[in-house]
């Protein structure tokens, strides 16, 4: 029968019955709603960062240097990128952000603290050759979601 009524509705329609079912969900079920929630942002974003979900990764770093949160902007990491003629062709702006950022909280004062030494890592990481699209996604699910 839901398939017949799926057929029918209209977007608006199914949008206000995905939000009231996944609400409900939450209310009772926080790990099939977790599991729900990613598969959902995956079907819509793909495994890569948007404008939200990054600022939701940056914030909660706590870097090396004692401060907590991102160092740099979008734009200055897309900036950085440009510079080098670093092209956004397997990730995008926001997953190059979260990259360089990761890469700073991380490994401040171990490298020189050349903005270069972190735009060539980055790209070296979200290029792996071994690794599947989303590298940076995939990395920031897996450090924080799961055990």
């Amino acid at each position: 029968m839901h398939t017949a009524i799926l057929k029918d509705a209209t977007t608006e329609q199914l949008k206000d019955f995905v939000d009231c079912a996944i609400k409900k969900i939450k209310a009772t079920d926080k790990e099939l709603y977790d599991d729900l929630e990613m598969n959902l942002y995956r079907i819509v974003y793909g495994s890569h960062f948007n404008e939200w979900s990054l600022k939701e990764a940056v914030a909660t770093m706590k870097n090396e240097d004692g401060t907590s949160g991102a160092h740099w902007t979008v734009e200055q990491t897309t900036n950085v990128a440009r510079s080098m003629n670093i092209p956004f062709d397997n990730f995008n702006e926001y997953d190059w952000n979260y990259v360089m950022n990761m890469l700073y909280s991380d490994y401040y004062g171990a490298l020189n603290n050349d903005v270069s030494v972190y735009a060539k890592l980055a790209r070296k990481f979200l290029e792996d050759k071994d690794a599947k699209k989303g590298k940076a996604f995939r990395y920031y699910i897996m450090n924080r979601y799961v055990d």
